[in-house]
């Protein structure tokens, strides 16, 4: 009784683990492709793509500054979006912003975007970033920042829930403005999408690895 009592407890004890195993995201992002799985690094954390166009690539997240080919980010309109969160999934989405309005684009997301969507619930908020270094250098994406537990709740088996309709239905105003700024064809605008022109066409839902036991 007393080893069956043992292993319980221990099995609990690496369940909890294994939930609480997150990420803290921050003002700056260097992202690392990796063909491969990544060995263990104290200094970034190793996610895999399940969903999306790159579904089974693996993608090294570190805060500090990445080597050769990386690419580092920094969040548009830092002082707009609050205490950043702890995620275990990263809702990647390639924007592509128009080459004449990347300025003005900067602008709307630190003035009108950030403001209403970085804190659009608490366990699902969407964040933008410009990379200014590495390969992808003038590039733009959306991260929408997610648990597992809440990407099961808003978006289940992959469709659209009614809490995501929910969630989006105040935001939507804004998609008038923000399509403005987007390459033609880019963005998902089929209003059957709750998130419809927040979504990019070129996308990929981020998993965190968890750590060998």
């Amino acid at each position: 009784m007393i080893t069956v009592a043992i292993a319980a407890s221990l099995s609990l004890v690496a369940s909890a683990s294994a939930q609480e195993h997150t990420i803290k995201l921050g003002e700056i992002l260097v992202f690392t492709p990796s063909p491969s799985k990544p060995s263990t690094d104290p200094k970034a954390h190793a996610f895999q793509a399940d969903r999306g166009n790159r579904k089974g690539q693996y993608l090294l997240v570190s805060t500090q500054a990445g080597g050769a080919g990386s690419s580092e980010y920094h969040l548009l309109g830092a002082g707009k979006v609050g205490t950043l969160p702890d995620v275990d999934v990263l809702g990647i989405h390639y924007i592509k912003v128009r080459p004449d309005r990347h300025v003005a684009f900067e602008r709307f997301v630190a003035e009108k975007l950030h403001p209403a969507v970085s804190r659009l619930r608490s366990d699902l908020r969407l964040l933008y970033y410009k990379a200014v270094r590495g390969p992808d250098a003038g590039s733009y994406i959306t991260i929408f920042a997610l648990t597992k537990a809440s990407r099961d709740k808003y978006w289940p088996g992959g469709a659209d829930s009614d809490d995501l309709r929910s969630a989006f239905k105040p935001v939507q105003p804004l998609t008038t403005e923000l399509i403005t700024y987007l390459v033609e064809g880019s963005a998902l605008t089929d209003p059957k999408f709750a998130a419809a022109v927040f979504e990019s066409r070129e996308w990929s839902d981020f998993v965190l690895i968890a750590p060998n036991p």
